[in-house]
C-alpha cells in the first residue's frame, strides 16, 4: 500500500491530467482499495454514467485495470461474475515521466516508429493519442521557427 504522500501525488496527477471527476474515482480505487461499479458510484456520490465514463478514460490509460471475479452461485444455483476496479498506482506515477520516454523512444527509433511502439506496447487509443502530440509539437516547433517569432 502507498503512503498518504503517495496517494496525493497519484491523485494530483489523475487531476492535472484528467480533472476533477476522473481523480474523484481514482481516489475513492486508490484509498479503499478493489471495489464493484456499484460499490464506487456509493462511495463517490456521481452518477453511473459519471463513474463509467471516468473508469473508461482510467482504463484506457492503464491507470485502472478491471477484471472479474465468479460470485457464489445462490439458490438458484446461478453462478454470475462480478466486475471489480483496481487502480493501478505504480502506473499513475510513471505518467509524471510519460514525455520523458516518448522524447528518449522518439530520439532512438524515430516520430513513426515511436507511434508504432507505443501502439504495441500500449493500444491503439494510446498511438493515436501519440500521433496527435507529435504532430501538434511539429506545428509547434514550426511556428516557433518562422522568422519573426519570439
Amino acid at each position: 500500500m502507498a503512503g498518504q504522500c503517495g496517494l496525493k501525488l497519484a491523485v494530483s496527477l489523475i487531476t492535472a491530467h484528467f480533472g476533477d471527476l476522473v481523480a474523484k474515482v481514482c481516489s475513492c480505487l486508490l484509498r479503499r482499495g478493489t471495489l464493484t461499479l456499484q460499490e464506487i458510484i456509493r462511495f463517490t456520490e456521481l452518477s453511473s454514467s459519471q463513474v463509467k465514463n471516468c473508469l473508461l478514460v482510467l482504463i484506457q490509460h492503464n491507470c485502472v485495470q478491471a477484471f472479474s471475479t465468479p460470485r457464489p452461485a445462490g439458490p438458484g444455483g446461478v453462478a454470475k461474475a462480478v466486475t471489480q476496479y483496481m487502480a493501478l498506482f505504480d502506473n499513475i506515477l510513471h505518467r509524471m515521466r510519460f514525455a520523458k520516454f516518448l522524447a528518449v523512444i522518439r530520439e532512438d527509433l524515430g516520430p513513426q516508429a515511436c507511434v508504432a511502439h507505443v501502439r504495441s506496447r500500449l493500444g491503439l487509443d494510446a498511438g493515436v493519442v501519440l500521433e496527435a502530440m507529435i504532430e501538434s509539437s511539429g506545428q509547434q516547433k514550426a511556428k516557433d521557427e518562422t522568422p519573426g517569432n519570439i
